[in-house]
């Protein structure tokens, strides 16, 4: 499974980011996750995507295990546990989203 991808090496517009999303289908919004914070095995029915605008994360998708930065972009397929557990000092900041159904 290729779940990860960079999309972006500079300085982000998150308003373009998150109208190239909706392009893509996807219901796009931003959410932080507090620094040591684990989400754990958690699945959802919809395609999601997650690109991470700041702090670092450990992630599992599937039975595939790594790393996110800013610049990261997880593509993760409906029905597929997932996991994130924040690494970074600061809180994980990322631009998220369903596809829409």
């Amino acid at each position: 499974m290729n779940w990860k991808s960079r999309w972006s090496e500079q300085h982000v517009n998150t308003d373009a980011l998150k109208r190239q999303l909706q392009t893509e289908g996807f219901n796009a919004y931003e959410w932080t996750g507090r620094p040591g914070g684990a989400y754990l095995d958690y699945i959802h029915t919809q395609d999601e995507v997650v690109c991470v605008l700041s702090g670092t994360a450990d992630v599992k998708v599937a039975d595939e295990q790594g790393t996110v930065e800013p610049g990261d972009r997880m593509d993760v397929p409906a029905n597929t546990y997932h996991s994130i557990t924040v690494t970074s000092k600061e809180p994980l900041v990322v631009l998220t989203g369903m596809r829409k159904t």
